[in-house]
């Protein structure tokens, strides 16, 4: 990156600084767990068996989203799980880039560089970058969204509104909430009518170049809805309308605001409370009201439009629902740099926005002992082989931080181990894993009655099946499982009675 004729030192070290946080030590940082082992098994499908994947996972409402996740990991795949990650994590990396374009293009190059500094060093954000699952891509594909819809209100580019549907079309296939840039768009189109800044066969030209590439990107997963009686789209606009109905009281909706814009403050100020968040909130109104622009207010009306729509949702809202929000923060601090650069407070808001970075890169997990999953699961394998030989055996997880044993199935596909269902009567040998590095005692073990299965059907039909232990099956021995100069769990091996 160049600034005039000289190079961006600053713009270098940023991408170095992200770089460096995501990817050291990724093999003992990244998580690695039932979601993951899900989509590692459906890449190999793809990539091995050749059974291309029109539909994508199952979110926790039970409908599936588009395939598109799985073709974004197609260059890391080759890597296994560890190579996997690294390309999430550059993908990362990427979203940094685009953070900085995109402040850039909006506000200058101080704003830029401060925003994307801070997105560089968020913890949340770098421990998500790691991690091998759909949502944690929303935030480049956002970011992306609003630096494409800001090159298309500048000037009039075919491909870059082709582009806008195209990522449009990637968020939805990411998570369901991001439909909500589709009305975003729409929003922004109305809006240029009404303030006369394009006219009506400007507006009908770009909804169908946008309409172009959002049906493009989401074609395999139109022909599967197609093919299914279109369960998943009816699904969720079910669930969207029927949100649209529930009326909440003020105060109800003013709680959820609240929680959520907290949860998306965390991963732009370091030892967020939930009691900081509505000085914030009131801040961010008193900023627009004193530098108004049409900037703001579409920071703004994504911002608190968003929270409003999730306040609705009448399910659990979990903080990757949020995502889709990530980069509205951290551009409005860039509006705020941009805002102050000819007063006396430019000094003060820059130092201030520069300690943030410092404080969110203290609190960075980078140098943390790690979860090791990656490293566990692999012992745990090659033992459970080692032990089980030819033998037929049954197994499940304890102690984990997973609802799904499909991680731990994924290796042993690569190491060519063939588990049976616990339901099989045949198998003599049963083993009992424990999914973290603080295990149950042997007496603690001996003494269950039932055990729960973990079970990779879809949501288990709501419910773990239960395996009679106690009255079945008899203590043998345990095993630790020891990698990277350390305990990580333990095998607790189990003959049939």
């Amino acid at each position: 990156m160049k600034t005039g004729k000289s190079i961006d030192w600053w713009w270098i070290g940023i991408i170095c600084v992200a770089t460096f946080l995501r990817i050291f030590r990724i093999g003992t940082l990244t998580e690695f767990l039932g979601d993951q082992g899900r989509t590692m098994l459906t890449m190999r499908d793809f990539l091995e068996g050749g059974i291309v994947p029109i539909i994508g996972p199952s979110t926790l409402s039970g409908h599936n989203v588009g395939p598109m996740f799985y073709y974004l990991l197609v260059p890391g795949y080759p890597g296994g799980p560890i190579g996997t990650s690294l390309w999430v994590a550059l993908l990362g990396v990427l979203a940094v880039v685009v953070m900085y374009e995109t402040a850039r293009l909006m506000f200058g190059l101080w704003p830029a560089r401060l925003s994307a500094l801070l997105w560089a060093v968020s913890p949340l954000i770098v421990f998500a970058d790691r991690v091998i699952w759909e949502p944690n891509l929303v935030p480049l594909f956002a970011a992306l969204y609003i630096y494409l819809l800001y090159r298309v209100h500048m000037h009039w580019f075919r491909w870059a509104w082709v582009s806008l549907g195209a990522v449009v079309g990637i968020l939805v296939q990411l998570h369901y909430p991001n439909v909500f840039f589709i009305g975003l768009t729409g929003l922004y189109l109305v809006g240029s009518m009404v303030f006369r800044l394009r006219n009506v066969t400007y507006t009908l030209k770009a909804i169908t170049l946008w309409s172009v590439g959002l049906i493009l990107m989401m074609m395999p997963f139109f022909i599967y809805e197609y093919a299914n009686g279109f369960k998943n789209i009816a699904g969720v606009t079910s669930i969207i309308i029927g949100s649209g109905d529930i009326t909440l009281g003020k105060r109800a909706m003013l709680g959820h605001v609240v929680d959520y814009a907290f949860r998306v403050f965390g991963q732009v100020l370091p030892y967020m409370r939930l009691t900081i968040a509505p000085w914030l909130i009131s801040a961010w109104m008193l900023f627009v009201i004193v530098f108004p622009s049409k900037k703001n207010l579409f920071f703004s009306l994504w911002f608190f439009g968003g929270l409003v729509s999730m306040g609705k949702y009448t399910e659990v809202v979990y903080d990757h629902y949020l995502n889709f929000l990530t980069p509205a923060p951290f551009l409005l601090i860039g509006s705020v740099v941009y805002s102050v650069r000819n007063t006396s407070w430019k000094n003060v808001v820059y130092g201030f926005v520069l300690l943030l970075c410092v404080l969110q890169l203290m609190q960075t997990d980078v140098f943390a002992r790690g979860s090791n999953d990656i490293a566990r699961v692999k012992a745990a394998v090659t033992e459970i082989k080692t032990i089980a030989g030819e033998s037929p055996f049954s197994f499940t997880l304890i102690s984990s931080r997973s609802y799904s044993d499909l991680h731990y199935r994924y290796y042993m596909g690569v190491m060519n181990v063939n588990p049976v269902s616990f339901a099989d009567t045949t198998y003599r040998k049963f083993m009992l894993v424990c999914d973290r590095a603080e295990c149950p005692s042997v007496s603690e073990i001996t003494t269950l009655t039932d055990l729960a299965i973990l079970c990779y059907e879809q949501h288990c039909k709501e419910f773990y099946p239960k395996l009679p232990i106690q009255k079945e099956w008899k203590y043998q021995s345990d095993v630790p499982l020891r990698a990277n100069g350390g305990q990580l769990g333990r095998l607790y091996i189990f003959d049939r009675r």
